[in-house]
């Protein structure tokens, strides 16, 4: 594949900054040939990439570190860092998936946030889950979970909740899950 070729040409130039280039020009292929691109290339980029994946137009990955699970489903203009989407996982289009909630630490007392040391962790989406349109997660969404369109997930989202808001509140839970499952068992 000529784009993969074009990538690992530019990595000996540009290092890991390479990546986040290749991203940025595969994210622009309008239509199924652009999807079937996608897959292919993250397939062999990322640090894992299931079977049956969606990429929509505009996505685009930052870390090669991320992971797709199989028929993961990732809208229009996501942007996803050190992300680990589990099987059967919906973002819907805008969805933000930061590399952890810290990524600039505060050490340097002076100086711009350049000047700051990065520190990244890992954010994962448990299988299942399904985050709605514009929603910013900073931290791990259990399976199963429900996130709001616009909510910022800035704590943990335990397995079958339903969260909204900024920040995002549980408001309940989903069957099977929650205070009435632990009863049940």
């Amino acid at each position: 594949m000529p784009r993969l070729l074009i990538y690992r040409l530019s990595q000996s130039l540009f290092g890991e900054r390479a990546f986040l280039g290749a991203s940025e020009s595969i994210a622009r292929k309008p239509g199924m040939w652009g999807v079937f691109l996608r897959q292919a290339f993250y397939g062999q980029l990322l640090s894992s990439c299931g079977k049956d994946v969606y990429i929509g137009w505009g996505t685009v990955f930052s870390m090669r570190e991320a992971s797709l699970g199989d028929k993961a489903y990732v809208g229009r203009n996501c942007n996803l860092g050190y992300a680990k989407v589990g099987q059967n996982v919906m973002l819907a289009d805008n969805v933000v998936v930061l590399s952890g909630g810290r990524e600039h630490s505060t050490d340097v007392q002076a100086g711009s946030m350049h000047d700051q040391k990065q520190v990244y962790s890992e954010v994962s989406i448990g299988d299942g889950a399904w985050i709605g349109a514009g929603a910013i997660i900073m931290a791990n969404v259990g399976r199963e979970c429900i996130i709001g369109a616009g909510a910022v997930v800035n704590k943990p989202i335990a397995d079958g909740a339903v969260a909204v808001g900024v920040p995002a509140k549980v408001v309940k839970y989903r069957e099977g899950y929650g205070e009435r499952a632990d009863v049940r068992n």
